[in-house]
């Protein structure tokens, strides 16, 4: 016969159980369908959440049972260990561009931090409130306020940033709460063993799942990247490396940097002018080129364009985001290296300034790129103009150019538009429904226009009779897909696949099948305009691969740095030993909530491993379009090749790193075998 202690116990923990697991479906059913894969996912997690929700709520039934100054002391112990855990989150939330530099910047964290303890206090007396009533009606509404709440906080971690560690921390409060109202009724009620069966069968599924690969949702992480279960599953993804991460290689000698000159790009005269002209748009994802909704076309001037150019089928990003993505295309080296240069990499225009008459950007006039840093990492010494909206980032690099052939300049510019970069607002012009994705859209068709706008200048005056024009996205946009709007955290089609178009007089329309990614970019302008190219990156120029070669792959890399962990990255004046491995272990595991991944595009197959989870999903692209992860593809030969071309790419990006390190001075020059 099962103990009162026991019995009630059991009844706590079921409430608790049932209340984490009830609140991170409810956070993904209104997406769509829940796969068996993520629905034990969900019941592990659930038991993880579980554990803490389980204490914190024994914890509240007994203080609310004693005396005021326990119920006193309690209140402020736990206000202040939210204060102390919350400073990282407080800081972390004023990280962006808008608050780094703020003067007010610690009157302000001081202030958010004061308003978190009182909610943390305010949130524990509510909770003991709920143990201490004991009238039915009383009760009823105390449980439909509790629902209110709980629905609020998951208004919050919907709304806001998915990848946002601080936000995924509300999930712990909801949590509870839903544990504390299902603990209650299950507490009242005639057929309360009902729910602890309940409860043991989840868990049951969510133990068992752990040896059953096929259920392990894990390489997606798809609650945790979702925030659904950040803060439930904290102890689930905290760091999961015991030891310092090596930084061996593959103990070979490091080659001498010597540069490489490659010939003429076929039908371009070696010894005539030569300008670059570098058009990129944020976010715009790759299926979204040639969309047709109601009839209308959503990118109508890109697929005209497209069709008069060179036109890679097979080009991906290289990062999930901007600076990484751009900063790859403008020096050739992936995000790692980027992330572990001893200092501001080279980058096109530092290499062609001595070659070009006049160098000029033009970029969004928001916040995140009047930084800096940005235009010190990836336009260093640039004439840069801000532009408020695409069509005057249009006007501005057209009244540019214009000037440069009055001044019988040669040029190497680049614009960047920002219209479909989250948040989304319809235009009046390009109107294709309600709701969030038809805003994307009509942003997408909006940049489109100012596009069309500008290729037709630079056809009118010219232009591509001298000039190389080079068009990418930067990235992707997740548009619901895994309950995820935004970019970072995925590396997925929807995320990495991106247009990249190459424009000039001499080039023939052209649809190249050959991989390639954004890291390509440099090395072909270094080429098209008669410079060496580095030795040390592993990026080839465009004008020298065969356009149908097969099996060559492409790279694309995610991992959680962000906030002033980013932006304070590339402001050392040198890396020693421990930055150098603290960067390296902060890019192979996860770290608020965010798994970092490395991903290979080859033909037909996508594989993309998660690092922290050490697991991986591999997708047959032709069978698999949307990449489900819940679509076996059951074909092992490709997958074994694809892991294989991963690691050797992972070590090979090692070793450059060790090696460029060791050239620049930094570090002591490793003895090479004999």
């Amino acid at each position: 016969m099962t103990s009162k202690p026991f019995d009630s116990m059991m009844m706590v923990w079921s409430g608790a159980y049932l209340g984490a697991a009830f609140f991170l479906i409810a956070g993904l059913l209104p997406q769509g369908t829940v796969s068996i894969g993520l629905l034990a996912q969900l019941s592990w997690l659930a038991l993880v959440g579980s554990i803490p929700t389980t204490l914190a709520l024994v914890a509240a039934a007994r203080v609310a049972g004693a005396k005021r100054p326990l119920m006193v002391a309690s209140t402020v112990l736990l206000a202040a260990l939210t204060m102390a855990v919350g400073w990282e989150h407080i800081d972390f939330l004023l990280s962006g561009p808008r608050w780094l530099d703020h003067p007010r910047r610690p009157l302000l964290q001081v202030a958010l931090l004061s308003v978190l303890g009182l909610l943390a206090a305010a949130g524990w007396l509510w909770l003991m409130l709920g143990f201490r009533i004991r009238r039915p009606a009383q009760q009823a509404t105390w449980i439909t306020f509790s629902i209110v709440a709980v629905g609020l906080l998951t208004a919050a971690i919907v709304r806001y940033r998915a990848y946002d560690y601080s936000i995924a921390q509300l999930v712990f409060p909801a949590g509870l709460l839903s544990g504390a109202v299902l603990y209650l009724i299950i507490r009242n009620s005639p057929r309360r063993n009902i729910a602890a069966g309940l409860a043991a069968t989840c868990l049951l599924f969510g133990v068992g799942s752990r040896f059953a690969p096929v259920l392990v949702a894990t390489g997606q992480r798809e609650v945790i990247a979702q925030s659904r279960a950040g803060a439930l599953a904290t102890l689930y993804v905290l760091p999961q490396l015991s030891r310092a991460t090596s930084l061996r290689g593959s103990g070979e000698g490091c080659p001498e940097p010597r540069p490489i000159l490659e010939t003429s790009p076929i039908g371009v005269l070696p010894d005539g002018r030569r300008n670059v002209i570098l058009i990129t748009v944020d976010a715009l994802r790759k299926d979204i080129v040639g969309q047709e909704l109601n009839e209308r076309p959503v990118t109508p001037q890109l697929s005209r364009l497209m069709a008069k150019g060179v036109s890679f089928v097979n080009a991906t990003s290289t990062y999930p985001a901007t600076l990484f993505a751009v900063g790859s295309a403008f020096t050739g080296l992936s995000p790692a290296e980027l992330y572990l240069s001893p200092s501001l990499p080279e980058t096109i225009f530092t290499r062609a300034r001595a070659h070009i008459d006049q160098q000029i950007a033009v970029l969004p006039d928001v916040s995140w790129f009047r930084l800096p840093i940005v235009q010190q990492f990836l336009a260093p010494g640039v004439e840069t103009k801000f532009a408020g909206t695409d069509e005057d980032a249009t006007d501005a690099l057209v009244a540019s150019l214009r000037q440069a052939r009055r001044d019988d300049a040669s040029v190497m510019a680049w614009v960047h538009y920002y219209a479909p970069h989250d948040p989304y607002e319809s235009h009046a012009a390009f109107l294709f429904g309600d709701g969030k994705k038809n805003a994307y859209l009509s942003e997408v068709a909006y940049f489109d226009r100012e596009l069309g706008r500008l290729m037709d200048y630079l056809e009118a005056d010219r232009w591509l009779d001298d000039s190389l024009v080079i068009f990418f996205s930067d990235h992707g946009e997740a548009l619901g897909e895994s309950s995820y709007w935004g970019h970072h955290v995925y590396l997925n089609a929807w995320m990495i696949d991106v247009p990249l178009v190459l424009w000039h007089a001499a080039f023939a329309p052209a649809e190249p099948r050959v991989g390639v990614s954004l890291a390509d970019v440099a090395p072909s302008v270094l080429h098209f305009l008669g410079l060496p190219l580095p030795s040390d990156i592993a990026a080839r120029s465009l004008f020298t691969l065969d356009p149908d070669l097969p099996n060559r792959a492409s790279f694309s890399e995610a991992f959680p740095v962000r906030g002033r962990e980013l932006f304070d990255s590339f402001r050392l004046p040198a890396l020693d030993d421990a930055t150098i491995r603290a960067r390296l272990q902060s890019i192979r595991v996860s770290s608020k909530g965010y798994e970092p991944k490395g991903a290979i595009s080859l033909d037909r197959y996508r594989l993309i491993r998660h690092r922290g989870a050490g697991t991986a999903f591999f997708f047959d692209r032709e069978t698999n379009p949307g990449e489900d992860p819940g679509l076996r593809t059951t074909d092992a030969k490709p997958r074994r090749l694809l892991e294989t071309e991963l690691d050797s790419w992972e070590n090979a990006q090692l070793r450059r790193i060790q090696c460029r390190l060791q050239l620049s001075g930094d570090r002591p020059e490793t003895p090479r075998p004999r």
